[in-house]
C-alpha cells in the first residue's frame, strides 16, 4: 500500500528525492534551507511543492515518525518498568537473607552491637522501587490535627517535628 509520504504516481524520481530532502530535515525544514542545500531555485522547489502536495505529505511522515516514537517510548517504558520490578525484588531478598542472617547471629550472641541500618534502607528502596514500578503511591501518612499531643514529651515532639520536616523534603 502505498503512503503519501512515498513517491507519487506522476512524480519524477529527481522531484522525489528533492521531497525526500525536503522531508528529512524535520522540524527546521524550510523550502529556503533546501534551495541553498541543493542550488535549485526557491520558485521551482515552490512550483514542486505544490505540484507534489508536499506539505500534506510532510505533515503525514511527521504524524507517522510521532506514533512511532510514542511506541518506542511506551515500550521502553514498559522494559524499564519491568526490570526495575525485578531489581526492586532482588533487592528486598538480599534485604530479608541479611536480616535472616543478622537474626541468627543475634540469637547466638544478644550483646551483639550491630546497626542493620543498611538492611533497612535496602529493603526499604526496594518495596518503594516495586510500589513506584506498579504504579502504587507511596505510603501517605498524614497526622491528624484532632490528635491530642498534650501527653507527648518536649523531646518526642522535637522528634516528630524533625521527621515531619524531612519527609517533606
Amino acid at each position: 500500500m502505498t503512503k503519501i509520504w512515498d513517491q507519487q504516481v506522476n512524480e519524477t524520481s529527481k522531484a522525489f528525492e528533492t521531497f525526500c530532502l525536503y522531508r528529512d530535515m524535520g522540524i527546521s525544514r524550510s523550502l529556503r534551507k533546501l534551495s541553498k542545500m541543493t542550488n535549485y531555485h526557491l520558485s521551482t522547489l515552490g512550483e514542486h511543492s505544490k505540484k507534489y502536495n508536499w506539505q500534506p505529505r510532510v505533515a503525514a511522515w511527521d504524524a507517522h515518525l510521532d506514533k512511532i516514537s510514542q511506541h518506542n517510548q511506551a515500550c521502553e517504558l514498559k522494559e524499564m518498568k519491568r526490570r526495575q520490578i525485578d531489581l526492586a525484588i532482588k533487592a528486598q531478598e538480599a534485604a530479608s537473607q541479611g536480616l535472616q542472617l543478622f537474626l541468627s547471629e543475634l540469637k547466638k550472641n544478644p550483646k551483639l552491637i550491630c546497626k542493620p541500618e543498611g538492611l533497612a534502607k535496602l529493603l526499604d528502596s526496594g518495596c518503594r522501587l516495586e510500589r513506584l514500578n506498579r504504579d502504587e503511591p507511596e505510603q501517605n501518612l498524614e497526622i491528624s490535627h484532632h490528635q491530642n499531643f498534650d501527653r507527648l514529651e518536649e523531646e518526642e515532639l522535637e522528634t516528630m517535628r524533625r521527621l515531619i520536616t524531612k519527609a517533606q523534603g
